[in-house]
């Protein structure tokens, strides 16, 4: 017998054949389990509007308190638990403390935050309860799970070895996406980032493997909306998988693969209905390269593009040092940096490429003559290791999209293996994703294939 960790994912909270199906997975395979939790999308939804909300409004006790319990109610269809309630009152009071304050720290932000975890292991517990199983509840704090004090988007450092190996023989639920600082305070590791944190665990107590119990976004090789019925992606390395995680239809946390990647843990990605406990996607170290090279066309909306031009910037020196450290700053992600003699293009989240503008138009550099934002764009990202190895993957790409007559706003390639980027306007994002997919799957292979296992 061996421990095992499992992340469990908050959509599947109150679908009880799920439940019942991991109850039944759990019991073939007997030892400790630590079911590493992620909260309920719409109650963490619920939690960030109220914060972001309350110095409009005074929050409504009666109301807070009746949403908490419709929650609770919904999935489990009995009488709200004298911890849910406790639990429920403590974030009741924590937000109205804020909106009398006016105003919140980061830290505090993260403390409040967490209730959407600590909130669905009840009603989970709630749920595993009525099958006859008697799982456990335990707190990071009580793991001992030590993380950085960078509250929002933290890094494990540490867990309890000793206390996890004095637990007795059960299953017990961890939430998930936060930690502990050294001096005790509450720190999350980033949005559903349960993830990274059952990868954490798995690491630490040197585990097989880590398992997934199924994902929201599955691993396909395109997006299920814009291409009928995609085959689903059964062999990933840890980079292919993290550069996915970055995708829009995807909904794998990119951290996840830190901790295991130098151990050599595979991840496995479970069915959690249709084939209970089969494994739907491995990700290992394993340099697969597909028949196909590509294994998956990927896309975001996600995106802006701000764009530094001038015949000197490719010889003055510092530029674009100045820039990301000014983007670093203000706590604005550069996704990606594409660039050429005369232009540099920082690829930024949609939300940022405004204030990113103002703020580097203030720079002042000499060599730059243009600086502006290009909006209403998509990213398209074609994945796969091989893609520098093996002939013809660039020209089938851009052949693809030219025969659909598709204008390329800005591409990228050759910095990794394996990943090409392409830059459309949005409304000819489908289009793409399709006409490149069509290219790779639907059509023979033409590519000689270089690379192999």
């Amino acid at each position: 017998m061996y421990d095992r960790i499992i992340r469990f994912g908050g959509s599947y909270i109150g679908y009880i054949d799920s439940v019942c199906s991991l109850i039944v997975y759990l019991q073939k395979n007997p030892g400790r389990a630590f079911v590493v939790v992620s909260a309920i999308p719409e109650l963490l939804e619920w939690i960030e509007q109220n914060l972001e909300q309350i110095f409009h409004s005074q929050p409504a006790t009666e109301e807070l308190n009746e949403k908490l319990v419709s929650f609770f109610t919904d999935r489990v269809g009995k009488k709200q638990t004298t911890n849910f309630q406790y639990l429920s009152e403590q974030l009741v009071n924590l937000l109205k403390g804020i909106a009398l304050i006016g105003d919140f720290s980061p830290a505090l932000k993260d403390q409040v935050v967490t209730f959407a975890e600590k909130l669905s292991i009840e009603i989970l517990l709630a749920q595993l309860k009525r099958t006859g199983s008697e799982p456990r509840a335990i707190s990071p704090e009580e793991l001992g799970l030590i993380a950085t004090s960078d509250f929002g988007n933290a890094t494990f450092v540490s867990v309890n070895n000793a206390f996890i190996s004095s637990l007795p023989e059960s299953v017990y639920l961890v939430p998930g996406s936060y930690g502990i600082t050294e001096n005790g305070k509450v720190v999350r590791t980033g949005k559903t980032a349960a993830d990274y944190t059952a990868a954490f665990l798995t690491a630490q107590l040197n585990t097989q493997k880590l398992e997934l119990w199924g994902l929201d976004l599955d691993f396909y090789k395109a997006d299920p909306k814009i291409v009928k019925n995609p085959p689903l992606i059964e062999r990933l390395t840890y980079s292919e998988a993290s550069e996915l995680a970055y995708f829009d239809h995807y909904s794998f946390h990119p951290r996840t693969v830190e901790p295991l990647e130098h151990r050599h843990i595979p991840i496995q990605v479970l069915n959690t209905l249709a084939n209970p406990g089969k494994v739907d996607t491995i990700i290992n170290t394993e340099t697969f390269v597909d028949d196909k090279i590509v294994k998956s066309v990927a896309c975001s909306d996600d995106i802006s593009l701000l764009k530094l031009d001038g015949p000197g910037v490719g010889l003055k020196p510092g530029i674009l040092a100045r820039v990301t450290t000014a983007l670093n700053d203000a706590g604005i992600n550069i996704k990606s940096v594409i660039t050429s003699q005369i232009s540099i293009n920082l690829i930024l989240e949609r939300a940022t490429g405004e204030k990113a503008l103002k703020l580097i138009q203030k720079l002042g550099f000499s060599s730059v003559k243009e600086i502006h934002l290009v909006k209403d764009v998509s990213l398209i990202g074609v994945i796969g290791h091989g893609m520098q190895q093996n002939y013809g993957v660039s020209a089938k790409i851009f052949t693809a999209v030219a025969q659909n007559k598709i204008n390329v706003v800005l591409s990228g390639s050759g910095a990794s293996d394996l990943v090409s980027y392409l830059v459309v306007k949005s409304d000819d994002k489908e289009k793409s994703v399709q006409s490149i997919y069509n290219a790779f799957f639907e059509a023979p292979s033409s590519l000689p294939k270089v690379g192999g296992v």
